[in-house]
């Protein structure tokens, strides 16, 4: 036997003994138009999951939101989504699954009449429900529900296996008066590092569906006219009547203090808001102070004051030790400083709450004890 015809057998047993197989799992709708539906009601529905599989597959459900690109358009042939009137509020918490994770069995099917006229063949059900609060934002909203199969492989030999899943996703419209809008607030600037600002864009949402926004263009110009950044924001999802800051930061050996010339549009999908206003970029870092507890500042000689204190001590013993008039004069005055060395260390440097005051009205204090003995 030739080395050609050894190799083509070998290929041809690797051949018979892998398999190579594509599944998949689908849902029937692949979207459910709900309606209209009132703020504080609940709502029960049901889509069915088909699969191509010879063996029990398990799917277990999530929600998952709908991707941004379904509030870029409007829909109203297979079903009605209005991108203008649409909320992007999050609704994870309204959404309850049944029974979960479900049996897809290739055994167990059921042929389904769908109600826009279709007809399938479906290996399982899933039941929703969904609980709309009293607060919902009114107009559209879209989610989804994520499938996740997991598939036991029998059988001998080694096999490469595909799952081709496809999601749920679900519409309805919350009665009320929807409108997307904002509007652009204030621009302001700050700095954050030494090469590092910060240009926070205030957006205020003045419509009634929460809606999501970003800074898609934000150009800053210097005090010559010079377009010294170009800079944009992450998105940043705002409630009705709420005003978020999507923030831009200015990174490079460019950032100078001073002022600028900014001019802002923020995005919000079905529409935009612009602006342009001087900021101001300063020359130090403004550090906030922690919540709860006042600002300290500790002196500067709180690293020196230890040793201050142990020399003071050490001359206050060789005055001591020493046979001269002034003996007692300069003890008192070495005792004085010392025990204003050892206040300044204790209010100041150990702590936490600083009282200015009480360190003055401690050194009145030393200070009249060393004059009422030097007159003794």
């Amino acid at each position: 036997m030739k080395p050609r015809d050894i190799v083509l057998g070998l290929m041809l047993l690797y051949l018979l003994l892998n398999s190579v197989s594509a599944l998949s799992v689908g849902t029937a709708p692949g979207v459910y138009d709900l309606g209209e539906l009132d703020p504080g009601t609940n709502v029960a529905f049901r889509f069915y999951l088909i699969t191509n599989a010879r063996n029990d597959m398990l799917v277990s459900l999530s929600y998952l939101p709908v991707h941004q690109d379904m509030y870029y358009r409007t829909e109203t042939t297979r079903y009605n989504f209005i991108a203008d009137e649409a909320s992007q509020e999050d609704i994870s918490s309204w959404v309850e699954i049944v029974r979960n994770p479900l049996l897809l069995s290739p055994a167990r099917t059921k042929v389904v009449y769908l109600p826009g006229g279709g007809v399938v063949k479906a290996n399982e059900e899933a039941d929703i429900i969904l609980h709309i609060p009293e607060n919902a934002d009114p107009g559209y909203h879209a989610g989804s529900i994520s499938l996740s199969p997991k598939l036991a492989v029998r059988g001998r030999g080694t096999g490469v296996m595909t799952i081709a899943v496809t999601r749920f996703i679900f519409v309805f419209r919350v009665s009320g008066d929807a409108k997307r809008k904002g509007e652009i607030m204030a621009i302001m600037g700050d700095r954050v590092g030494e090469k590092k600002a910060k240009i926070d864009v205030l957006f205020k949402n003045t419509g009634t569906c929460t809606l999501s926004a970003r800074v898609s263009e934000l150009k800053l110009y210097d005090k010559f006219g010079n377009n010294v950044a170009n800079l944009k924001s992450g998105i940043a999802l705002a409630r009705p009547d709420s005003i978020k800051a999507l923030t831009a930061y200015w990174v490079g050996d460019n950032v100078k203090p001073g002022t600028y010339r900014a001019e802002a549009r923020v995005d919000y999908i079905t529409g935009y808001s612009t602006m342009e206003e001087r900021i101001e970029i300063p020359t130090t870092i403004k550090v906030k102070p922690t919540p709860g507890l006042p600002a300290i500042e500790k002196i500067s000689t709180c690293k020196d004051l230890p040793f201050m204190i142990l020399l003071l001590i050490i001359i206050g013993l060789i005055i001591y030790w020493l046979d001269w008039k002034y003996r007692e004069i300069a003890l008192l005055i070495v005792v004085g400083l010392l025990l204003i060395s050892i206040a300044l260390f204790v209010f100041n440097c150990l702590v936490v709450i600083e009282f200015s005051w009480l360190d003055l009205l401690f050194a009145i204090i030393i200070l009249a004890l060393i004059i009422y003995w030097w007159r003794s």
